[in-house]
Formats: structure tokens, C-alpha cells, sequence
């Protein structure tokens, strides 16, 4: 993986302080690549109804502090 081609976010919470991150954290649950860091960073156009511009990622995974919530 390249360096600063994970934009990793929380599939709870949203966060988005591991958006550019080179190394994908130990402490995290579950994550999956999503789409490209390309695709990411594409804009999406308004009329566009298949694609929202929230889905800014390219990683999904739960973050330590949603994991502690949820048990």
C-alpha cells in the first residue's frame, strides 16, 4: 500500500482523523478497503444519484472508541 492512500473512517462514528494515514492501526476492528484512493477523491457531481460525496473514504473499520460503546 502506498504511503498516504488510506483514508480509513469509522463505520459508526464517522471520524475523520485517520483521514491520510499510511499505516492502518492495530487497534482497529474490522476494516475493509472500500474503493480506490482515486475513486475517494473523485468529485461527485449533484445530479449524481449512485454516488455520494459523504463516502470520502477509503477504508471502513471500527474505531477503538465505538468498540468500547458497543460492548
Amino acid at each position: 500500500m502506498n504511503r498516504l492512500n488510506i483514508r480509513l473512517a469509522c463505520h459508526l462514528c464517522d471520524r475523520t482523523d485517520f483521514d491520510g494515514i499510511d499505516v492502518l492501526p492495530d487497534d482497529w476492528d474490522d476494516i475493509q478497503e472500500i474503493q480506490s484512493l482515486a475513486d475517494s477523491l473523485r468529485i461527485i457531481p449533484v445530479d449524481d444519484t449512485k454516488n455520494s460525496p459523504l463516502e470520502w473514504y477509503t477504508h471502513l473499520g471500527t474505531c477503538p472508541d465505538c468498540r468500547k460503546e458497543d460492548h
